[in-house]
């Protein structure tokens, strides 16, 4: 009977999406409980603020009346800067009143604090005829007018301003008393709530948890079980043993690959029987030949080793990727066919890489030895920029950066190697593309300068410093910039500023971080050539 295969990746992406789901619902639900927490809490200052204003003029305005009374009893004003810090305190209230009210209302961005403003207004009128009824008195005292003193404290008590004002700070301060608990009881219930649904929140995040995982292990678990077998009779020589179908689409694609290694291992084993004896002689005919090839080693040692110096540090990192998949693919557990496959393909990789390394060095070694081994010809500059705009046109187009060409003398002419020449510009081209942004422009110009042709390739990407620009044409050396933004070995100017003085030209590059680079190569015309000669 068929098995029905379901994909274990699907599996887990559906459960970690759940997880995920299940977290972010807690995070949502403690931000905005968070939100509202302190919302409370300001909410709850400003009120006190409040209350505390309104209770600081209660009482200040209430001493004002004490003022007057015992000052109009005692014919003088015993405490003069007592009577002035008084009158400032009161007005100072009002003003803390006024702006907490506005904070209020700033808080809950609606305009529910018109009324109390309108309150506040009016208790400001009338502790402002407080204070200007005891200024009044405080002069009648002043000047010895202790008549003009008592009728305007009379005045004061019979017009009913204390009396207004009393009435408007009771209730004032009850409404506000009352607010100010609700705020209290709210935050309390809030906190009591936060507190209440967390533990809730948790355990249903900890029980699906430990729900996947248990799923998740069974079903690991049993699959990776019968591979396990699987192997364990391969290792005891058993290939005759078979996977079974498995459930999950990837155990049951690796446990297929698995018995597809195991017939080829039985066939495999019969043919190595046969051939073991022609093995032999290869390997004593290929000892010979290895024994030959050391002789003639020794003698190109010493030339090696300086060039070893060189690429040591380079080699280092493809080798090891090759050793390292060599030993994962030997040592490691049975791989499938595909498997096996992209390890050799990742291992091709790293050796094409080091074999453009090599030849790379090799120009670089010979050009400083005047050994370059040149092809010298006729060549058309132009013909060949535009050759290397051509080759990096599907990858400025993948970029979305454009290749603008600029040749003022299309007709430039220089003896030397094309190959290489193109080589050089090829390498420009591809800096260039390499260090610049998405939706930038690559300008590439020709022009005559006297008896010299000179080409620039300049870009507006990363740039680079004076100082990188000093040590770019040392061997594999990189800038700081280019490290975090471009792989590379540090080889592609080196190998074009050698190519370029083979041909009795010279090369630099200038720039500003930020700002884009430029790359300008000088070469001697063919007719400068000829007169040289």
């Amino acid at each position: 009977m068929a098995v029905m295969k379901t994909r274990f990746s699907r599996k887990l992406h559906l459960a970690f999406g759940a997880m995920l789901s299940v977290t972010l619902a807690l995070a949502w639900y403690f931000y905005d409980s968070v939100h509202w927490f302190e919302y409370d809490i300001e909410r709850i200052t400003i009120a006190n603020s409040v209350l505390n204003g309104h209770r600081t003029l209660a009482t200040q305005t209430a001493l004002k009346l004490s003022l007057i009374d015992e000052s109009v009893a005692n014919g003088a004003i015993s405490d003069l800067p007592r009577w002035h810090e008084n009158a400032r305190v009161m007005r100072s209230s009002i003003i803390a009143i006024r702006q907490a009210l506005e904070d209020e209302r700033a808080l809950r961005s609606v305009g529910g604090e018109t009324d109390e403003m309108e309150v506040l207004n009016e208790m400001e009128s009338l502790v402002e005829s407080i204070i200007a009824s005891g200024e009044e008195i405080r002069l009648a005292l002043a000047d010895q007018r202790l008549d003009d003193a008592q009728a305007a404290a009379q005045r004061l008590r019979s017009d009913g301003t204390a009396e207004i004002f009393n009435d408007l700070m009771v209730e004032t301060l009850a409404t506000r008393s009352k607010e100010l608990r609700d705020a209290n009881a709210e935050t309390v219930s809030l906190a009591h709530y936060i507190t209440g649904v967390l533990p809730l929140f948790m355990l249903a995040l900890a029980g699906l948890t430990a729900l996947i995982a248990f799923l998740f292990s069974r079903s690991l678990t049993r699959s990776v079980n019968v591979l396990h077998r699987g192997a364990q009779a391969l290792t005891n020589d058993d290939l005759s043993h078979r996977i079974p179908e498995l459930q999950e689409k990837e155990f049951a694609e690796l446990g297929e690959a698995f018995n597809t290694m195991a017939r080829q291992l039985a066939d495999h084993r019969a043919a190595m029987r046969d051939s073991n004896i022609r093995l032999e002689a290869i390997v004593e005919e290929r000892t010979r030949a290895l024994k030959t090839s050391n002789e003639i080693l020794e003698l190109v040692d010493e030339n090696r080793r300086k060039l070893l110096a060189d690429i040591s540090h380079e080699f280092r990192t493809p080798l090891t990727v090759i050793r390292g998949e060599s030993e994962i693919a030997l040592r490691g557990k049975i791989k499938t066919k595909a498997e096996y496959q992209e390890t050799l393909a990742r291992i091709i990789e790293q050796a094409d890489q080091t074999t453009r390394l090599v030849d790379d060095l090799l120009f670089i070694a010979r050009a400083d030895a005047g050994e370059p081994r040149l092809k010298i010809r006729q060549v058309s500059i132009g013909n060949l920029l535009n050759a290397a705009c051509t080759d990096f046109s599907s990858k400025a187009e993948q970029n979305k950066i454009s290749i603008e060409q600029k040749f003022d003398d299309n007709n430039a002419t220089v003896m030397g190697d094309a190959g290489r020449l193109r080589q050089v510009f090829s390498i420009l081209i591809d800096n260039a593309l390499r260090y610049s942004t998405e939706g930038s422009k690559v300008t590439v110009s020709l022009e005559r300068r006297d008896d010299d042709i000179v080409a620039k390739i300049r870009d507006t990407g990363i740039g680079l410093t004076a100082e990188e620009a000093r040590q770019a044409f040392q061997r594999f050396y990189r800038g700081g910039q280019a490290q975090g933004h471009a792989r590379g070995t540090g080889l592609g100017l080196p190998v074009a500023k050698a190519i370029v003085e083979a041909h009795k030209g010279s090369i630099t590059l200038e720039g500003k971080p930020g700002e884009g680079a430029l790359a300008t190569v000088v070469l001697p015309a063919e007719e400068k050539m000829k007169a040289v000669a």
